[in-house]
């Protein structure tokens, strides 16, 4: 019997049980899906969440001022906008721009929250590549210690304004030391938001001119505990890094007072978390897979009993052993490959689902897909070969006896 007279059999046998070969197939549908499903998911959720920071620090590296314990600087070790204008004289380096913060009280309605204005140079949209949606930058002009002007992040904007233009609008800003009413002149996109947010402990975010803040915060002088750089090219961060750290060394009033950090080296530790969570959810899915290959082989153990005197009698006809273990091992093929292949839609249609909720975009890899139905069809095989040897081995005069 050639092997497409074996594979019309199976199928007319598996669609002679429709019920029990879809029941059958359930747990290869589960198994898959929630591998197909967790893998897609975790896919775009990493995209979303790492693909944004990772725009933010590209490149980036940070110069800080060795502040842990047992360590002493004198005050002039503090970095300077004089240190600001040499660091971008160094070969390889695109910017250079201090990092100052400020919080603020704010109220949104009936709440109030915590501000965060952030304070930026010029440098600063180099570094970070903020992504302005609507509005403008700030003026060269408006880069002083009074430009009371704001840049609102999208989320913020939205929680404020609602679906009014916010461009132009006063804000008001209660500071420590004092009371701020600052007008909005662009929104820029929050790259924080895909890590999800809302409640009233989560604080909402603003760039404000680093000149303003330290205005706010009192540092007239312009002095620094730490700069954020940019390497203009990637590649050569680590060559960029190893030059300013050079520079750095004849700076300081002592050896190794200064830190030279890569941003991203952050990132690459989350990532590896994102990578093992998705491995251990993978494997949840693989025991449920597991479970989906042992029902198939207690199906097609109960099916090699039902048909014990069908067996018997093609052997007596002249079936060979081969035949009938190929026909038993197409059938349970033929369920797990298109159990993998349902199970695939199903997992992508949930991931879709899920994703419209949270509002990411699986992403399907076709490795996924490839090495699902490979897992699917193989597991079919290693469950299916018990039965159809148990079938093929039996005597045919036995197995006419049988009532």
């Amino acid at each position: 019997m050639d092997f497409f007279e074996s594979l019309k059999l199976a199928v007319g046998n598996l669609f002679s049980y429709k019920i029990r070969s879809f029941l059958t197939m359930l747990g290869i549908i589960i198994g898959i899906g929630a591998v197909v499903m967790m893998s897609s998911l975790g896919a775009g959720v990493k995209e979303n969440i790492v693909g944004d920071l990772n725009k933010l620090g590209l490149g980036n590296f940070q110069v800080s001022i060795d502040t842990s314990p047992g360590q002493t600087y004198k005050s002039g070790d503090l970095l300077t906008p004089k240190d600001i204008s040499d660091l971008k004289r160094i070969e390889g380096v695109e910017g250079a721009s201090p990092t100052s913060e400020a919080f603020a009280r704010i109220e949104i309605g009936k709440k109030r929250k915590t501000f965060i204005a952030t304070g930026v140079t010029e440098d600063s949209f180099k570094i970070y590549n903020y992504t302005i949606l609507k509005g403008r930058k700030f003026l060269p002009s408006e880069y002083k210690k009074d430009g009371k002007y704001l840049i609102l992040d999208n989320t913020t904007a939205k929680e404020i304004f609602q679906e009014e233009n916010p461009i132009g609008k006063k804000i008001v800003l209660n500071f420590r030391r004092n009371r701020q009413i600052v007008t909005v002149i662009g929104i820029y996109k929050n790259p924080l938001e895909n890590l999800g947010g809302g409640g009233e402990d989560v604080p909402v975010f603003g760039l404000l001119p680093n000149n303003y803040i330290n205005h706010l915060n009192g540092n007239e002088g312009n002095k620094f505990t730490s700069l954020d750089l940019k390497a203009a090219d990637p590649k050569e961060l680590n060559i960029v890094m190893e030059r300013v750290k050079n520079f750095l060394e004849k700076r300081g009033s002592k050896s190794q007072i200064y830190n030279v950090q890569n941003i991203a080296q952050g990132l690459d530790e989350f990532n590896n978390i994102l990578n093992m969570l998705s491995l251990f959810i993978n494997g949840v899915a693989a025991i449920s897979l597991f479970v989906g290959g042992i029902g198939v082989m207690n199906i097609m153990l109960v099916s090699v009993t039902e048909r014990i005197r069908e067996v018997g009698l093609r052997k007596a006809i002249g079936a060979k052993t081969r035949d009938i273990l190929s026909q038993f091992l197409i059938e349970a093929v033929i369920l797990t490959f298109f159990g993998g292949i349902m199970g695939i839609f199903t997992g992508y249609g949930g991931a879709l689902l899920i994703g419209f909720f949270i509002k990411t975009a699986p992403i399907l890899s076709p490795v996924v897909v490839i090495v699902s139905l490979i897992v699917s069809t193989m597991t079919g095989l290693i469950f299916g070969v018990y039965p159809a040897k148990k079938a093929a081995n039996l005597d045919p005069i036995e197995a006419l006896r049988v009532d």
